[in-house]
Formats: structure tokens, C-alpha cells, sequence
């Protein structure tokens, strides 16, 4: 089993162009959760700020990992400061609830 977990900070606008690059690399299976937070660009001019994105997660065979990386990185890339991060973890055990199975 060589399963990576996969985190990524975007902004919302990217989200419909990653959902279909994942769907043409048949990537099954993310989470997205709206998240606020700031980093290394803030917007000390604002009354908050805190910025809006979008945190995506996704489980991935690490043969299929450079290609999804490669999409994310080509789908959220902006020029503008807070485009966002990306994040890969090893994973040392993954299991289908329903199944009690590995992955």
C-alpha cells in the first residue's frame, strides 16, 4: 500500500476547473471544505483578514501522484499572492469502513 494524502489550499474560483481535470484523469474521490485563514500574503488593509478559500483533500495510489499534483499546480497557479499551498503526506494505514478492508 503506498497511499499519499494530499491537501490543498485554492481559491474558490479554481474549483470547477480542478473538478474536471480530476474527472479527465478519472481521480476518484476529494473533499473541500470552505476554510479562512491567512498566510504569507495578508490583507492587513482589510477589517478582517482573514481570506476565503477552499481546502481540498484527496487520497491518492502514489503511482497516480505526479499527475495530480502536476493538475493542481496547473489549475490553481496564479501570479496574485495567496493563491494558495499544497501538501503531500504519507499515509501508514488506510481503510474502507464499510469493508474493513485496505485500500
Amino acid at each position: 500500500m503506498n497511499v499519499k494524502y494530499v491537501i490543498a489550499i485554492i481559491r474558490p474560483d479554481a474549483l470547477l476547473a480542478l473538478e474536471a481535470r480530476l474527472g479527465s484523469l478519472h481521480m476518484q474521490g476529494m473533499t473541500v471544505t470552505k476554510v479562512k485563514g491567512y498566510g504569507e500574503y495578508t490583507d492587513f488593509y482589510s477589517k478582517n483578514h482573514l481570506t476565503e478559500h477552499l481546502k481540498v483533500e484527496i487520497f491518492v495510489d502514489e503511482s497516480k501522484l505526479e499527475a495530480l499534483t502536476n493538475a493542481i499546480l496547473d489549475v490553481a497557479h496564479s501570479d496574485i499572492p495567496g493563491a494558495g499551498i499544497l501538501a503531500v503526506l504519507a499515509v501508514d494505514e488506510f481503510f474502507h469502513i464499510r469493508t474493513r478492508s485496505e485500500f
